[in-house]
């Protein structure tokens, strides 16, 4: 399988009659098991377990699954202004293409998004990793729980012609039940509270489409702490978001979201899979969140 023989599921997603199993063997609830392909079985290390679920803002603190070795930073892009250029970290050719590729379609799918979108319901839904803190968020989804959703190219073909790219190339997040893509409408006086990605393995772009203007916030001074009215904080980087301009991020840092305008910000957010993830392990993974979810134990995501 690459750097991993075998990933397991935090055990408190098991069923209550069921024992998680690896190579053979339960392991302790609470915990998940490494086992690099060159070890032994019975050297298997335990990589996530209560002492490793503290929540922190300077490293990655997935709440599920962590694969290790995988390279990490808060965001992957810099936007220069000065230069209208969007740096890309590692200078990584995936990213930077998948960056590219957005941009140059950005205004095609705000055009669409405009037309459509305001009449159409959203689709947001309460029950996932994505919660709400105040006001309202509006969603309208190509993908929901790794599972691309018909209904979006009837109302927006343009932007669907655009994702399916990515599909084609191998590079949605698709096929796990923690995948997303969708039009993000976080609304005035809205915030996303503070929270971390279930894995660290998926790599999360907000394409901006509509940014209200940093004017001076609305939100009680006990919010603001000096920060813009609209914005994000992944780990301890704060950023705006600029119109058109690609925002890569690895929400497996804690990260927090808020709109503190009169005004609604518009992104469309797309899951890929993480650059390091090989085609082998993107099914090996595939694959262990079927059989997650045929055991029952994701029956709360």
């Amino acid at each position: 399988m690459g750097r991993l023989a075998r990933i397991a599921f935090h055990a408190g997603r098991s069923s209550a009659n069921s024992t998680p199993f690896l190579l053979g063997k339960p392991y302790p609830r609470g915990g998940a098991w490494r086992c690099f392909s060159s070890t032994p079985p019975e050297h298997c290390e335990i990589v996530q377990g209560p002492s490793l679920l503290r929540t922190s803002t300077t490293r990655p603190s997935p709440s599920l699954l962590h694969i290790p070795g995988l390279r990490s930073l808060p965001f992957w892009t810099q936007y220069d202004k000065d230069q209208d250029f969007n740096r890309v970290a590692y200078q990584d050719p995936t990213v930077s293409e998948a960056v590219q590729y957005l941009e140059q379609h950005w205004e095609t799918i705000r055009r669409e998004y405009a037309e459509k979108a305001p009449k159409l319901a959203s689709d947001y839904q309460t029950d996932t990793e994505h919660t709400l803190h105040k006001g309202t968020w509006d969603w309208h989804s190509y993908m929901l729980k790794g599972k691309v959703q018909p209904n979006f190219e009837k109302h927006f073909p343009r932007t669907a012609t655009i994702l399916q790219v990515f599909r084609d190339e191998g590079l949605l997040f698709e096929g796990t039940p923690f995948g997303y893509a969708f039009f993000s409408t976080l609304h005035a006086q809205s915030k996303i509270a503070a929270h971390s990605a279930p894995m660290n393995f998926r790599v999360r772009i907000h394409l901006p489409l509509i940014v209200p203007a940093n004017m001076p916030s609305a939100a009680p001074v006990s919010e603001q702490d000096g920060r813009p009215s609209v914005g994000i904080r992944v780990g301890p980087v704060v950023r705006q978001w600029h119109p058109g301009k690609a925002l890569v991020l690895d929400d497996a840092y804690n990260h927090e979201v808020w709109n503190h305008t009169h005004e609604s910000r518009v992104l469309l957010l797309i899951d890929l899979w993480h650059p390091d993830i090989t085609t082998q392990e993107k099914q090996d993974i595939i694959g262990l969140f079927k059989h997650a979810e045929e055991q029952g134990w994701l029956s709360g995501e």
